[in-house]
């Protein structure tokens, strides 16, 4: 879906010299990364929530430039447009530059670069993004949004708002979970929201971020109901992993047919879900969580063409 250029007078600010190799707006925030941002058709604008609370409006022109506007009390933020570039990354991954590259050196990549460009990885607030994918089980991106909005609304008064503390979600029974669509996902949501609220210091989530991707991925499997892949999604999405590779059915597939073909007709196991990740690392470098992203949305999302 393509938003209209949008009218300049309605946004605070705007990034300049942004062509779409390097952002396609649309396709980045429909690529499974995060769930509740929708497009709001009145303001000509993708509509979302990013750390520390802050509602954000972003519009893509027709040209090279990006609009936004940034809403709440931003006596304690950073400058506004730093919080945009920090959320979507910019001048930290040149992605124009690293898409050319690996269009070059890997034809399976450059099929999905030539229909789909300028996907980021972007920088979510770890706890959103937790609890995003701990509900993201055997789910389309679509129920996923319903589940984290009713949980919004429930625990926060807000389908769309900051998404609930951690103390929030912890008074909130498992059965009021599942209540609310979550189904054998309420429990380890349930079990996540106590811990994390009684048991940790508070920024745990965020802190995560100054360490190693081995020793994150090991906190994080310590949750009830946290695999290798959901800690993936998170250290890649929320923590600057760029070098996580989580493996779903999707990226499973492919691997075998092009990247680790020794694995073809086998399982998958702790082993071969490393190999799949050293396969990336080799092929794409440091930032092949990245390339996987473009990889992943070409095969779940783009070539469904929604």
């Amino acid at each position: 879906m393509e938003s209209p250029a949008p009218p300049l007078r309605t946004f605070s600010g705007s990034v300049s010299n942004l062509p779409r190799e390097e952002l396609d707006l649309s396709a980045t925030l429909r690529s499974g990364q995060l769930f509740r941002w929708v497009f709001d058709a009145e303001k000509g604008a993708w509509r979302g929530v990013i750390e520390g609370g802050y509602k954000l409006y972003l519009a893509q022109g027709d040209g090279d430039d990006l609009y936004w506007e940034l809403e709440g009390d931003l006596s304690n933020a950073p400058d506004a447009e730093t919080a945009v570039r920090r959320f979507l990354r910019i001048g930290e991954v040149d992605l124009a530059e690293r898409g050319e590259a690996w269009a070059s050196a890997d034809g399976h990549f450059a099929r999905a670069w030539a229909s789909h460009p300028g996907i980021r990885v972007l920088r979510q607030d770890p706890q959103e993004c937790f609890f995003s994918f701990l509900c993201a089980s055997v789910a389309p991106i679509a129920r996923i949004g319903s589940m984290l909005q009713a949980v919004s609304r429930e625990c926060a008064g807000d389908a769309y708002g900051a998404f609930p503390t951690p103390d929030c979600l912890a008074e909130t029974s498992e059965e009021t979970f599942r209540a609310l669509g979550l189904g054998f996902r309420a429990k380890r949501v349930a079990e996540a929201a106590r811990r994390v609220a009684s048991d940790l210091p508070p920024g745990f989530l965020a802190s995560l971020r100054s360490v190693s991707h081995d020793d994150a991925k090991r906190e994080l499997t310590t949750f009830f109901g946290v695999g290798e892949k959901i800690a993936d999604c998170v250290c890649l999405f929320a923590l600057d992993k760029d070098a996580a590779i989580p493996v779903d059915t999707h990226i499973w597939r492919m691997a075998r047919a092009w990247y680790v073909p020794e694995l073809a007709g086998t399982s998958l196991t702790a082993a071969s879900y490393a190999k799949v990740g050293q396969a990336f690392l080799d092929t794409f470098g440091d930032k092949c969580g990245w390339a996987q992203q473009t990889l992943f949305y070409r095969a779940a999302v783009g070539s469904r063409g929604t």
